[in-house]
């Protein structure tokens, strides 16, 4: 169900389902939203759990601008704060946050936070560093110079999914990018880019799963058997015919390997 919050000073939009169980938070990448989650807001929800699959200010439901017409604040420390805060707010004190790519970036920024309701992480076609992240950066920018959003996620979206997918779920990826606010979709990209948790993550002691999908092109696996290795006592899983949305190209496979942590974290 599609519920609203007061969070921070920005009203977020979040898919909820409350079954009296652990909590589950997920996060979506900068060209993506909540709905990215749909077969893991079904599957975990149906095991009992707690589900929370949240757009982030700035995206789908959530606000983007205020009533002046003035942009919100974007920032990775903003995105993990308002999960931190939301998940108080639903009544809870902790816990599990699953990030794929940006939102394994917020994730992480949680975690070199120190934020207290983080229990178990998931991070998904993520990175802790980007190299050459500078070649990155401008490209979107540059492209909506000359073409309107819906057109460059038209380009870029299959690129982010298994050569196969099926055209509904090609469809509504496209649809979740195109619909974004422009000038928060670009603060976004900006900000998930430039980040270097390497060292913070040296620090951390809670449970962690890095996965990675085979296919994935835009952070490749390498990226994440970086993460694993940093984390101590990180498990680490690549997913056969994957890509960048690994949890949307193989979704039974992805639950499964995180039903499986979760279970034994």
């Amino acid at each position: 169900m599609l519920e609203h919050r007061s969070i921070r000073g920005v009203t977020l939009g979040f898919e909820w389902i409350d079954n009296d169980g652990e909590l589950i938070v997920f996060l979506h990448g900068v060209g993506a939203d909540r709905t990215s989650w749909e077969p893991q807001v079904r599957f975990f929800s149906q095991l009992g759990y707690s589900v929370a699959a949240v757009d982030m200010r700035g995206t789908g439901e959530s606000q983007a601008r205020d009533e002046r017409g003035i942009a919100v604040p974007i920032s990775i420390a903003d995105f993990a704060a308002d999960v931190q805060e939301l998940i108080l707010e639903l009544g809870f004190e902790g816990a599990h946050w699953v990030g794929n790519s940006m939102g394994g970036v917020i994730v992480m920024e949680a975690l070199t936070a120190r934020f207290p309701s983080v229990r178990h992480v998931v991070l998904s076609n993520t990175f802790a560093h980007f190299p050459d992240f500078h070649v990155l950066l401008p490209r979107p920018a540059q492209a909506l110079r000359t073409k309107s959003l819906e057109a460059f996620a038209k380009e870029r979206i299959p690129a982010a999914h298994r050569p196969d997918i099926d055209p509904k779920t090609l469809e509504a990826s496209v649809r979740a990018m195109a619909s974004k606010d422009v000038e928060t979709y670009l603060a976004s990209w900006r900000e998930t880019w430039s980040h270097d948790y390497r060292e913070a993550l040296k620090q951390v002691r809670c449970q962690a799963l890095v996965l990675t999908g085979s296919l994935d092109k835009l952070t490749p696996p390498a990226l994440g058997l970086e993460i694993s290795g940093l984390i101590p006592n990180a498990r680490y899983h690549e997913i056969e015919n994957a890509g960048h949305l690994s949890n949307l190209d193989q979704p039974e496979e992805f639950n499964r390997v995180v039903w499986e942590f979760l279970k034994q974290a």
